[in-house]
């Protein structure tokens, strides 16, 4: 078994997602790599997104360490990394957080002591032309199973077509939910980057706020930790609340759904407010213009009764004067 084929069970086992997932999220790295003309193209975005020194740690030697949801986000984009996440069928946060845990150990592996090749070996093509290059390790388990039990005239072909099928979109899969959070999420996090782009010098604090409400921040269950996909949107926000008009002032309103002890809710609502009103406040938005006051489950905007309600109802609300 590969320096990658490793990887994609380590990955599989870090993350709790089968190999096949594993592999399509190696698959989708090593195809970044090749559209940045190879492996130096690729490091030249983390450079570029300041983490030059990061960079060198990999080449160095140094120990691969995962990095985090932020540095991801900065090199590769959100769109690319939403792109992924729709592609694999897998939550947004959980791409995130792979990839952190992907790139440097591939980066080492494909660049052992150091030397960036110009071409990636055929371990990692293999993942990108092979028949199941798609289908990724799973697959190729599988294969080496029939291998050994002398069963490889029928599994072969029959894996062949399996893969076939996969990539054509052909192969049954189970039913979606009929409520999926994280498409609902990326949903809006293309709206509301939308409509902070199309905001303009004199925009009204009301324009701003309806803006802003297009973006869905959704905290882990009990945390207050920002999300980190949220970061790119509350970057681009804080740009444009400080093009906004003298005396504006921006209310991070914090919010949850009704499970739970209620003190316990309004502690935690005002916990996130208060983590985004600081992250705001980094960016360079005066303390002037912001304040942060959490509501519990005082402000239902749904019925709690349903997965969507409740997850309506946990929210950041923004409003302006």
């Amino acid at each position: 078994m590969g320096a990658i084929d490793l990887l994609v069970d380590e990955v599989g086992s870090r993350f709790g997602m089968n190999n096949a997932k594993a592999g399509s999220l190696l698959t989708a790295v090593l195809s970044l790599i090749q559209d940045q003309n190879g492996l130096g193209g690729f490091l030249e975005r983390f450079r570029n997104a300041g983490l030059s020194d990061t960079v060198s740690g990999w080449l160095g030697g140094a120990a691969s360490k995962p990095i985090s949801g932020e540095s991801v986000q900065s090199a590769l984009g959100p769109n690319t990394i939403n792109n992924i996440a729709s592609r694999t069928g897998l939550p947004l946060a959980t791409v995130t957080s792979a990839l952190g845990f992907i790139i440097p150990k591939l980066v080492q592996s494909l660049a052992p002591g150091g030397a960036i090749p110009t071409r990636l070996p055929a371990e990692a093509t293999s993942y990108l032309t092979g028949a199941t290059g798609m289908v990724a390790a799973g697959a190729r388990q599988a294969v080496q199973a029939a291998e050994s039990t002398r069963l490889n005239r029928w599994l072969w072909p029959l894996l062949l077509i399996i893969g076939a099928l996969l990539l054509l979109g052909l192969w049954p899969r189970s039913k979606s939910p009929a409520f999926d959070i994280q498409s609902q999420i990326r949903a809006a996090s293309d709206k509301a980057a939308a409509a902070l782009a199309a905001l303009k010098p004199g925009y009204t604090p009301q324009d701003l706020a309806s803006a802003l409400n297009l973006e869905i921040l959704n905290f882990d269950t009990g945390s207050a930790q920002l999300p980190a996909y949220s970061m790119p949107f509350l970057n681009k926000a804080a740009e444009v609340i400080k093009m906004g008009p003298g005396g504006m002032v921006i209310e991070v309103g914090g919010h949850t759904d009704n499970t739970g002890d209620s003190m316990a809710n309004l502690s935690l609502s005002q916990q996130r407010a208060n983590a985004v009103e600081n992250y705001l406040a980094q960016q360079g938005v005066p303390a002037s213009q912001l304040t942060a006051k959490g509501y519990g489950d005082t402000r239902p905007v749904a019925s709690n009764d349903t997965e969507e309600g409740r997850f309506r109802n946990r929210r950041i609300e923004f409003s302006a004067r």
